[in-house]
């Protein structure tokens, strides 16, 4: 067994490390009691051709409030020379910051939009870093975003569009040659001569049968013979040719005439049943209205000189009319009361 003395110690040295490891454990938990800013970035990671990239950012305390919280820095870096990035709206450290003001454990967003400007034909990356910066009491808080990596994709120009160009259109040369109009000779018609000797006829035999008998027994034989000798011409006779020299006829064309084009040979008329009038038409109409015109006139005219020679005629003298009988001027009337 161990004696008193001895155990006393260790109860004292239990107690001191006891107390000690009390107080080491309340100092790390005020230190990590600490409050302090949070900040993150959000974007869409790739644009369309031509167009800027909208980026968010987050702020937040992981306790406590914090007074007049702000972006204090935007920071964006490219690898790609002759591009140059820049916020073009939202949280711009050189024109305007985004101050959030009281911010607590509460989410407080800002958006801010990206572009870059120069010309590339490559997609270019660009990161983006924000820096949030406010105070906790009278302590000063800072924080700072993880890198956020933007790509921008060039614009690509459309290729040209071809136009097709149809290919020249050779008209073949004609090979079929014209062909000739046959043509026929005339032929003269020679008329088939007369025969020398005439034929036999019952008058011919009658008159040899009378011509017998006279004659008496020579009768018998001439008539016998039945012969007829024509009467020789004279020396002074000339018997033409009886052949006549005919004109020479053309032969006929056997080409087909062309079919007349409508109103190209006699001019229309009215007869036709053509719509629109012929000239010739329009020309008589106009003269004949014209005429009726001056007709009408003459006829006015002549009217209106009858009543001026009418009116115009001399008026009977005083003592004429008053040898009148009073009342002759007046029709006198007819009927069952006239007088």
């Amino acid at each position: 067994m161990l004696c008193r003395s001895a155990i006393k110690p260790v109860f004292i040295g239990l107690g001191a490390a006891a107390v000690l490891a009390a107080g080491g454990a309340s100092a790390i938990a005020a230190e990590a009691a600490s409050p302090e800013l949070t900040i993150t970035v959000d974007a869409q990671k790739q644009s369309e051709p031509g167009k800027p990239i909208s980026v968010t950012a987050t702020v937040a305390t992981s306790e406590d409030t914090a007074s007049a919280v702000h972006i204090s820095e935007v920071k964006l870096t490219s690898g790609t020379t002759g591009v140059d990035p820049k916020v073009i709206q939202g949280c711009d450290f050189e024109k305007t910051l985004c101050d959030f003001g009281e911010v607590n454990t509460t989410n407080e967003t800002a958006t801010s939009v990206v572009d870059v400007s120069g010309k590339f034909d490559a997609p270019v990356t660009v990161t983006v870093t924000m820096t949030v910066t406010g105070n906790f009491g009278e302590e000063p808080s800072e924080a700072t975003s993880e890198p956020v990596a933007l790509t921008f994709n060039p614009v690509k120009a459309d290729p040209p569009t071809e136009t097709p160009t149809d290919p020249p259109t050779t008209t073949p040369p004609p090979t079929s040659k014209p062909t000739k109009k046959p043509t026929k000779k005339p032929t003269s018609r020679t008329p088939s001569k007369p025969s020398p000797t005439p034929t036999k006829s019952a008058a011919a035999s009658g008159s040899g049968g009378g011509g017998s008998s006279s004659s008496g027994s020579g009768s018998s034989s001439s008539g016998s013979g039945g012969g007829y000798v024509p009467p020789s011409p004279n020396s002074s006779f000339d018997p033409r040719n009886p052949q006549v020299a005919l004109p020479p006829i053309q032969a006929p064309n056997p080409s087909v005439a062309p079919s007349p084009v409508p109103g190209s040979g006699t001019p229309q008329s009215r007869l036709q049943g053509n719509k629109a009038p012929v000239a010739q038409d329009v020309t008589f109409e106009r003269m004949a209205s014209t005429q009726i015109a001056w007709l009408a006139a003459l006829l006015v005219a002549f009217s209106l000189l009858l009543t001026q020679l009418r009116l115009g005629r001399r008026r009977v003298p005083a003592g004429a009319a008053a040898k009148r009988p009073k009342g002759t001027h007046r029709r006198p009337r007819r009927g069952m009361f006239g007088k």
